[in-house]
């Protein structure tokens, strides 16, 4: 394994998906993927123990950071915001509202 991003391979991962609900009141919503970081031909996937996997867009890729300690995040060792489309439906786990 090589490439910029092998530092993250087996770390625990936390996808954090926001949906902007209101831009200009600042009312978000927040879906969480925890798993592990999987590092292969330059792309970076958090797999979930059931399987569940999801690459990081390219858009976002550059904003993987070290997790901070924050409640959703878990015990993840480091994290990546990705922007999702105001019609996904997160459905109820791992779901996070800020007013």
């Amino acid at each position: 394994m090589t490439g910029p991003f092998r530092y993250l391979e087996g770390r625990k991962f936390c996808v954090v998906f926001v949906k902007v609900l209101d831009a200009v009141a600042g009312n978000v919503k927040l879906h969480c993927l925890h798993g592990r970081a999987n590092v292969e031909g330059g792309r970076v996937t958090c797999v979930r123990e059931d399987g569940v996997q999801f690459t990081v867009p390219g858009s976002a890729i550059g904003n993987i950071l070290p997790a901070d300690g924050t409640v959703i995040l878990k015990d993840a060792e480091y994290f990546v915001l990705v922007r999702a489309d105001t019609g996904l439906d997160f459905g109820q786990s791992d779901e996070f509202e800020d007013d």
